[in-house]
């Protein structure tokens, strides 16, 4: 059965195996929207209030709800591209910096050099905060999937054979060879970066001028399609290439669990997307798996319970009655797994 424990009443066992997990396991997250708060609202039930209109016969209601959980991202990446002080932009780009200097020394502290120092982060966030984060981590390298190599016209497309390659600094004049900690950055419903070209997605980040209070059918319908995003409803396939895309980096989000040894720690998601959480439940017959699942709220505990309460491998840390575990709280706990410096934990 799985296991609910309170984030303030973890104890030092507790602790110590998810630090060796940390140190010689294979590294995943999964990140929600609740990851990327105050800046994006909450996705909460967007796919389920889409289709509830779509299956009333309200199209023209069901897009404007597209539209608006559209625009309740690009606004404030509108505001990130172009450096506009922003209180909760800021906020949110400290808390994703924080979160990778976290995984950064899991990574450069790991003692076995039988396991790359990568980490994976699958997220379903379209926005651009941990790119934006990122730049703060020269010797860090974040792989989103794009191919940087030289071209005189600067295109650079996007596949997923880009992921997991092994990146090291070597010497000129002396014979060293280091390994740079790499995570790879899969973003599972597409992203702002992404722009469809044809049959390819290519890297483009660009402000996107929002629609005025009163707008048309056409217009609503034209602006959600500019997007190379799988969009917020069941029926989530619009296009052949983000069928195909969606599918293949659902095959390496079920490939990476299927590792012996692997670990998931879910932050900010709800599992409310049927597809990630029907893969993440099939992953977990894997005994060497491990998921540790942070409930944001008392709620999410109570729902990760009926979604994974028959298996034991996973741990549910739930907040303390009557708070929640917000980004700031869940990267003190992810310290908490550190080992200390001059211990062997």
């Amino acid at each position: 059965m799985a296991r609910t424990l309170n984030l303030e009443e973890l104890t030092k066992e507790i602790r110590k195996a998810l630090a060796r997990s940390f140190q010689s396991g294979h590294v995943n997250f999964l990140l929600g929207s609740g990851a990327s708060l105050p800046a994006i609202p909450a996705a909460g039930q967007i796919e389920q209030e889409v289709a509830n209109l779509f299956n009333s016969g309200n199209e023209v209601q069901a897009r404007l709800r597209m539209y608006d959980f559209l625009a309740g991202i690009q606004g404030p990446t509108n505001r990130l591209i172009a450096a506009e002080d922003d209180a909760n932009n800021a906020e949110t780009v400290a808390r994703y910096g924080d979160y990778l200097g976290i995984v950064e020394t899991i990574l450069s502290e790991r003692r076995t050099t039988l396991l790359p120092k990568q980490a994976s982060i699958f997220t379903t966030n379209y926005d651009l905060f941990i790119e934006k984060a990122s730049t703060s981590y020269q010797a860090l390298k974040l792989n989103d999937g794009f191919s940087r190599v030289p071209s005189l016209d600067g295109r650079m497309e996007y596949s997923s054979r880009n992921f997991f390659n092994t990146t090291y600094n070597t010497g000129n004049l002396y014979s060293y060879k280091v390994e740079i900690p790499c995570i790879n950055l899969v973003k599972l419903h597409g992203s702002l970066s992404w722009k469809k070209d044809d049959n390819e997605i290519v890297f483009r980040v660009e402000a996107k001028q929002l629609l005025p209070a009163v707008k048309t059918a056409e217009e609503i319908g034209n602006f959600i399609e500019s997007y190379a995003v799988v969009l917020p409803q069941t029926t989530k396939f619009r296009t052949t290439l983000m069928d195909r895309t969606y599918y293949e980096l659902l095959r390496i989000y079920a490939n990476e669990l299927d590792r012996e040894n692997a670990l998931l720690v879910a932050f900010g998601f709800s599992f409310g997307d049927e597809h990630i959480r029907d893969i993440t439940a099939r992953a977990l017959k894997n005994p060497t798996l491990r998921l540790v699942a942070f409930a944001f709220s008392e709620a999410d505990r109570d729902s990760f319970a009926a979604i994974f309460g028959g298996h034991n491998n996973v741990e549910i840390i739930a907040p303390p009655p009557g708070s929640q575990i917000d980004f700031a709280r869940f990267n003190m706990a992810m310290r908490d797994f550190l080992p200390k410096a001059g211990t062997s934990e």
